[in-house]
């Protein structure tokens, strides 16, 4: 059998919020389930499945699939619809939660789980799985999106469609179910490979960014916060909180974080550069190089710490 092929940084992880739920492993397993979700909306406290599906792995090769329409017991509305192709027609005659959730969870077992943005779809499983009065839902798992952020950091985003492009995979379809399996799978097996070719420069020290090892501890962003899809940078000491928990509360609303001031970067958050030996004429290289972009015309800004707090809501 091959040993699974490893990312450094596993095992660096936030706190849990669901005391049960598995941890986030920077690992390529041989056996794992693939598997992805659709959903009415973001919340699993509000919104439901209305699709499951799954794909089953031994020893790298396909063995079995799991796919199942699920009926919300309310219509879903024109937006999902359009979004999914999911219809209530469709939906009418299609079992519930309760029917198949306990199929899935049996079809998945004890698996590694790996999707793409999984958080998103274990916290559904999770919280619907104890609603159902059933064990938790405690598979380890693998994000392909925490994995594409690591293994490319330049790319423009992370979204599934964007990664595949990247990877010169075809996409099997977008937002259903087993399309999105299998698109996932195709990458998963592309950044596999990546990661073998490359796996002497991953071990280096400076692949290990601050800003790699941060993923969020939730799905239910606010859109329309001032720092959802917002790339943050910081330079200086916080006086508040540490930058690893900055870095934390930037994901946690749903944006982004670079370790340095680069091209995406739209926000250069200033702390306490009292004490740094390195600092000239009182600006750091990061606020110098900030200043030159603006300059030039990207879309960045320097913001003092109390107004990164002010667009936390904090």
């Amino acid at each position: 059998m091959k040993a699974e092929t490893c990312l450094p940084g596993d095992n660096m992880l936030p706190k849990q919020k669901r005391p049960n739920k598995g941890k986030s492993l920077i690992v390529f397993p041989n056996d794992y389930t693939v598997i992805d979700i659709e959903t009415t909306g973001l919340d699993p406290s509000f919104d439901d499945i209305i699709e499951i599906a799954g794909i089953k792995y031994k020893e790298n090769k396909e063995i079995e699939r799991f796919q199942s329409l699920i009926n919300p017991g309310r219509e879903i509305g024109d937006f999902i619809v359009e979004l999914t192709g999911i219809t209530n027609e469709m939906l009418l005659d299609a079992p519930s939660i309760e029917t198949v959730l306990p199929r899935f969870l049996k079809f998945v077992g004890n698996d590694t789980i790996v999707g793409h943005n999984v958080h998103f779809d274990i916290n559904f499983i999770y919280d619907n799985a104890e609603n159902l009065g059933g064990s938790s839902f405690s598979n380890d798992f693998v994000d392909t999106m925490r994995l594409s952020r690591k293994l490319y950091p330049k790319m423009k985003n992370h979204r599934l469609a964007t990664l595949a492009e990247n990877l010169d995979v075809e996409p099997n379809g977008e937002h259903r179910a087993l399309e999105d399996c299998i698109t996932t799978q195709r990458c998963f097996s592309r950044m596999r490979s990546d990661a073998e070719a490359s796996k002497e420069l991953l071990e280096q020290k400076d692949s290990l960014s601050l800003s790699s090892m941060i993923i969020a501890e939730t799905s239910n962003f606010d859109l329309d916060s001032p720092v959802y899809d917002r790339t943050f940078a910081f330079t200086g000491t916080l006086e508040r909180m540490p930058r690893k928990e900055a870095m934390q509360a930037v994901v946690n609303a749903g944006g982004h974080c670079t370790d340095g001031v680069v091209a995406e970067t739209n926000f250069l958050v200033l702390g306490n550069n009292d004490y740094c030996k390195a600092i000239k004429n009182g600006k750091s290289a990061k606020q110098k190089k900030a200043e030159k972009m603006r300059l030039k015309g990207s879309d960045i800004e320097t913001i003092s710490e109390q107004v990164f707090y002010d667009m936390l809501g904090i």
